[in-house]
């Protein structure tokens, strides 16, 4: 079978390796679609501040062999989304609500999420970490589930009131569902930020708010539409923490910024932190998502509540992975670019 890795000099490359054998608690799924995330490529490029050579975590995939002693809720032929994370839900960390740091929060597919067959080990099965698709849900759609439910879990973790105000830094993947998850919770005005003006017309074109080009704004459309007071809200949906400058700028006094973008490594940026205490100021951080955050994702795109699938602009066969990482990063037309398998 085939799956996807990483060279010494930062390449992608497909390898033929042998099917993995599974334990008895342990179950084997069949590659549906595996999303390329922003970290992904990161990892690819060597500069994630959480590296890691596994890719592929986005994803859906349908069982086609269990361990003797699976739980019978689990069956053969059956679509399901698969969490790779899986916390212990005892440790201190976890009484915390802080369950993405526990230390058993770990990857652990073998051999990982972009290949055509892998195993679920059995903890992650025992924690739940396979959650059945309605056949509602399209396998485009079960790919945007992970990175949907990150935003939902990062959404929990701060205090918003309906007709609030929010600025969202970069208009990928994850910012187009940060604003739709804006305008979901009621926000009355949403600032789309990009530097690349395709993202801004995609944008513009399904209605998410007021679309900024950063190259060529000066941002007084978001001062004038907030009566110079600011938004409630800022989200930093890109790996550049320089905007973080600007975010500062932009947040009302008492608002809030969510740092969502994972910096890449090493990164550092001089702050004036008088602004940040006498504005009061709150800066979050937020990391993955949990199973109940999986969960609620389903759950909105079951119902109609998020109308995600369109976010999925290329697909590519698994044999076809070095192409498919070339469009995530250079093509402006991509969105999320989304891999299947070759069977």
């Amino acid at each position: 079978m085939k799956t996807v890795d990483i060279t010494e000099n930062s390449s992608i490359y497909v390898k033929e390796v042998n099917v993995p054998k599974i334990g008895k608690g342990d179950v084997l799924i069949k590659l549906d679609g595996c999303g390329i995330c922003g970290t992904d490529k990161e990892n690819l490029r060597g500069d994630s501040c959480k590296p890691s050579t596994r890719l592929g975590h986005e994803i859906c995939g349908t069982i086609i062999k269990k361990g003797q002693e699976v739980n019978t809720k689990y069956s053969e032929g059956m679509r399901v989304f698969v969490h790779h994370h899986a916390n212990c839900n005892e440790c201190h960390y976890c009484q915390h609500d802080n369950e993405t740091m526990c230390d058993n929060f770990n990857d652990s597919l073998d051999p990982c999420g972009m290949s055509e067959k892998f195993v679920l080990p059995e903890w992650n099965v025992l924690k739940d970490c396979l959650i059945p698709l309605p056949d509602s849900i399209s396998n485009e759609e079960g790919v945007l589930v992970e990175p949907l439910a990150c935003c939902i879990r990062g959404w929990g973790k701060i205090k918003t009131k309906k007709n609030d105000s929010c600025v969202i830094f970069g208009m990928g993947t994850i910012g187009i569902m940060h604003a739709m998850l804006a305008k979901h919770y009621g926000f009355n005005k949403i600032f789309c930020v990009d530097m690349k003006e395709k993202k801004l017309e995609l944008c513009n074109k399904m209605k998410l708010g007021y679309c900024i080009n950063s190259k060529t704004d000066n941002f007084n459309l978001i001062k004038k539409q907030t009566w110079n007071q600011g938004v409630d809200l800022v989200i930093i949906a890109i790996s550049d923490m320089k905007v973080l400058k600007h975010a500062i700028e932009l947040v009302r006094k008492g608002g809030k910024i969510m740092i969502f973008g994972q910096p890449k490594k090493n990164s550092s940026f001089n702050v004036d932190m008088s602004k940040v205490y006498s504005k009061e100021i709150t800066i979050q951080t937020t990391y993955a998502a949990t199973n109940d955050n999986i969960k609620t994702a389903i759950s909105l795109i079951e119902d109609g509540l998020l109308n995600i699938k369109k976010l999925v602009t290329h697909k590519f066969s698994i044999k076809n992975s070095k192409e498919a990482f070339q469009c995530a990063i250079e093509n402006d037309d991509s969105i999320k670019v989304m891999i299947t398998s070759s069977e």
